[in-house]
């Protein structure tokens, strides 16, 4: 923890001067900006070359401010990660323009910006090294894999077979046993249909048999009861007509 203290600030210390110089005085990196974009525009299509219009004192400005604002924040240790990466970024640039001493001819010009290019890119692995550094917390790639091991975990102690149970020969095991258990309840059922079969057909015998039995006790019950009411409906009717004709005698004589 202190050691990150006391690399951040210094660190970061040459990118805030350098940021600062390029604010105040933009003059000695107007060509190298001009010639960067000048390139970019080579490099596009007409139809985005467009966007790359820019004045380059306004790109010398905006990196140099890029610059102090990322380099402060890494210095301090806030949102450190982020700062690197934006310090890294501003590198490029100014290391392919301002020391490209591949292009020069001058030998003690080119040794220098030879010189200069192998410093841009020592911090600019630095920075790629503080951009990464979690500060001993897991990244979010390890955390990414554990939350995908404890997924599957999570996903296979929930399977009917059990979490222990992922092999094959489990498998089989498992598979075994309940096709056993598909044809014990097979026979099982056919046995009991069979009984029943039989026991309904058995029934069935005995019930007609005591239909044939009974059925000419019903139906000399019926003619009984059928006569019996016959007799009754005709005594009832005379009785009636008897009413009826001394009901019309003793109106008539009452006339």
């Amino acid at each position: 923890m202190l050691m990150r203290r006391i690399a951040r600030p210094l660190l970061a210390a040459p990118f805030v001067v350098d940021g600062v110089s390029a604010c105040v005085d933009p003059g000695p990196r107007l060509k190298a900006a001009d010639a960067l974009l000048q390139r970019g525009r080579g490099r596009l299509p007409d139809t985005a070359a467009g966007t790359l219009n820019v004045d380059p004192e306004t790109v010398v400005r905006v990196n140099g401010g890029a610059q102090i604002l990322a380099g402060t924040l890494l210095a301090f240790g806030k949102a450190p990660r982020s700062a690197a990466f934006v310090l890294a970024v501003t590198v490029i640039p100014t290391a392919v323009t301002e020391q490209d001493f591949w292009a020069e001819p001058d030998p003690d010009r080119k040794a220098a910006k030879r010189i200069a290019f192998l410093k841009d890119v020592g911090l600019l692995g630095g920075l790629l090294i503080a951009s990464g550094d979690t500060e001993g917390r897991p990244s979010l790639s390890w955390r990414g894999r554990r939350a995908a091991r404890e997924a599957r975990a999570t996903v296979a102690a929930a399977l009917p077979i059990g979490a222990s149970a992922g092999s094959s020969d489990a498998l089989r095991e498992r598979a075994h046993d309940a096709v056993e258990q598909v044809r014990a309840l097979s026979a099982t059922a056919a046995t009991r249909g069979a009984e029943l079969a039989a026991t309904a057909q058995v029934r069935g015998s005995e019930i007609a048999e005591t239909a044939r039995e009974h059925a000419a006790e019903i139906a000399d019950t019926a003619k009984e009861h059928t006569g019996d009411i016959a007799d009754t409906v005709k005594r009832s009717g005379r009785d009636w007509a008897d009413l009826i004709r001394r009901r019309v005698a003793d109106r008539l004589e009452e006339r």
